[in-house]
């Protein structure tokens, strides 16, 4: 799933209460806010593509989690994340140390793609909004912060056994693929431009079956160095954009080790699911959609010596709008 079944970023966060973004605050647009929380947050079309459903292996006995089909070579994903958090939060760089209570809503879309040995990440926005107050005028609403604006595609390829920057003269990418090289192919699982290794059996499921998720088994759900216990219960078939699912409910709790996004930032982290849903598909070893409640306690570092611990609850929806083709 996505960073601690979607970690809060935590040095993101941190980020709320730095000059830089203070300034950039100015520049940001109420109506950008509303219209991704809005985007994020809908519900999405539970029917399924026909020629998608086509592929699905569905007889009286239940249906099949399948993992036989070709996966595609070119894939592109445009994620909506929405986390609505509540915590504290302290950081520690060659500046100093602070201490923050953060509350709001943290939303970021971004664009992962992928062709053959070649991977593309786009971050497209990414902005916080603090909680409106009952009562509230919208002239007196504060403007939402940009944490992080909108790149140029970082371009990554395979080089032998490991991820490159494609441009070896431009130093941004370079500097990130250096970063992000030992923990790249976790992340084109996380990202869903590579497959889960570990997937459901022979099994065929009908809706009310239950499983626990455990040790080996544990990234089947969660890609990296993990631990702990997960409970699932199929409630019903939906699609997500489309793409045809599985929808399981989840609860239980892990602890993940030293896992990296593709902006560089590694975060170990214990997390406890209150309660949640997972959307996974029919036709591939993929998650597309979760929505959780959860706790967090993480600790994160970064490029250039910051560090950051927290912890908090939060409300997370990550919505991925998947499309594969054949070479």
């Amino acid at each position: 799933m996505k960073l601690s079944f979607i970690t809060v970023p935590l040095v993101v966060l941190a980020l709320v209460s730095c000059d830089k973004v203070k300034s950039l605050a100015e520049k940001a647009k109420s109506t950008v806010a509303s219209e991704i929380a809005k985007k994020s947050g809908e519900s999405e079309d539970s029917k399924a593509d026909p020629e998608l459903q086509k592929l699905v292996d569905q007889t009286p006995e239940g249906t099949l989690f399948r993992k036989d089909l070709p996966f595609p070579s070119n894939i592109s994903v445009k994620i909506n994340q929405r986390s609505e958090v509540s915590g504290r939060f302290s950081q520690k760089s060659e500046l100093g140390s602070q201490v923050d209570v953060l509350k709001g809503t943290i939303s970021t879309t971004t664009k992962v793609e992928r062709s053959g040995d070649r991977v593309t990440y786009t971050m497209l926005e990414s902005i916080f909004s603090e909680p409106v107050i009952e009562g509230e005028k919208s002239k007196d609403k504060p403007a939402p912060k940009v944490l992080e604006t909108p790149s140029a595609p970082y371009e990554f390829v395979r080089s032998g056994s490991t991820w490159k920057s494609a441009i070896p003269t431009d130093f941004r990418i370079v500097s990130r693929a250096q970063t992000i090289a030992p923990f790249f192919d976790q992340l084109l699982i996380e990202n869903t431009l590579a497959p889960r290794k570990l997937w459901f059996g022979k099994k065929r499921f009908k809706v009310g079956d239950e499983m626990q998720i455990a040790d080996d088994f544990m990234p089947m759900l969660i890609t990296g160095k993990v631990a702990g216990k997960l409970n699932l219960k199929l409630l019903a078939f939906e699609a997500v954009h489309g793409h045809p699912c599985g929808v399981f409910s989840v609860s239980g709790s892990f602890t993940r080790k030293q896992f990296s996004n593709f902006s560089g930032v590694v975060t170990n982290e214990d997390v406890t699911v209150e309660s949640g849903k997972l959307w996974l598909s029919l036709l591939y070893p993929l998650i597309l959609r979760e929505d959780l409640q959860m706790i967090q306690t993480a600790n994160s570092g970064g490029q250039g010596g910051l560090s950051t611990s927290g912890s908090g609850s939060a409300k997370v929806s990550v919505i991925r709008e998947w499309k594969g083709t054949p070479k």
